[in-house]
């Protein structure tokens, strides 16, 4: 059993990188990805851990990114080499204009009545750069919010992105190749994915993805309907996709999910990573 999806304190997950490959091994899992918002800087960490307990990291990255019109899609990046050139090109130009383009993100809080300063947030950066993570953090430790999750809901969901504050589908898709990962859309059900299109226009999206560098589709996922895991199984066929699967496990930021088992009843197969990694081997 496996989970390539999972977060950690590095993004909006409440355990840290080590603390997640433990829970992993506890749970039994063969292999486990983390796959944070748009960071690697949790790999190091949980490589080492995971080398010490002897379970399998899937390096991964959860791209936040600007699709449609005023739409992000997440996308997943599965199996990278993180210290490729290529890819941190990419990687580093990306966190560097996002920081860059929070000006709005502050003047729209304070207008919410949130009185604050840049430097109130540093401690909460991660990576180097600030970013939209390091405000949820700082207005959920300030008590402005009562999680993370209401953080976001209560302030930073109410802010558009602004032009390069969310990386391309080009560059995501660039990025995870140059790395040597493969590309797949996160929970394709929800508004943070293709909700909303009808069935017509998610074929036209889904082509034009695929054609941009799109691997595949997360066909495991806690929260699908039956319809929904029907509907995610024949895209997968019809466009020839990869399959992955995880929980999006947040810890205690989403308490009914457990790493590998979701809400109880959900496995995903060791299977899937075989046309994921070059080579799956022990560690």
């Amino acid at each position: 059993m496996i989970d390539l999806h999972a977060h950690t304190t590095i993004s909006d997950g409440t355990v840290s990188p080590r603390e997640l490959i433990q829970a992993a091994k506890k749970a039994g899992l063969t292999a486990v990805a983390i796959t944070d918002h748009d960071s690697i800087d949790g790999i190091d960490e949980a490589q080492s851990e995971a080398d010490r307990l002897g379970i399998k990291l899937v390096r991964g990255i959860e791209f936040s990114v600007a699709y449609g019109r005023n739409r992000l899609i997440h996308i997943l990046g599965l199996g990278i080499e993180p210290r490729n050139e290529g890819f941190m090109s990419i990687y580093t130009r990306y966190r560097q204009v996002r920081s860059l383009k929070l000006t709005h993100v502050f003047n729209k809080i304070h207008s919410m009545g949130v009185q604050f300063e840049h430097e109130d947030v540093e401690p909460y950066i991660t990576g180097g750069y600030m970013d939209r993570q390091a405000i949820a953090k700082f207005l959920f430790a300030e008590g402005y919010a009562p999680s993370i999750k209401h953080a976001w809901m209560n302030f930073l969901d109410h802010i558009e992105y602004t032009d390069g504050e969310l990386i391309t589908p080009e560059d995501a898709f660039s990025a995870i190749h140059e790395a040597g990962g493969k590309a797949f859309m996160a929970h394709f059900h929800l508004p943070i994915g293709l909700k909303g299109y009808s069935d017509e226009e998610t074929f036209i999206r889904l082509k034009e993805l695929k054609e941009m560098g799109l691997d595949g589709m997360e066909y495991f996922y806690p929260s699908y309907s039956e319809k929904e895991s029907l509907r995610c199984a024949q895209l997968i066929e019809h466009f020839g996709f990869l399959k992955s699967g995880g929980t999006d496990f947040h810890g205690a930021n989403r308490e009914h999910i457990r790493l590998g088992i979701g809400e109880g009843d959900f496995a995903v197969p060791d299977e899937l990573l075989e046309n994921i990694l070059p080579c799956v081997c022990t560690p």
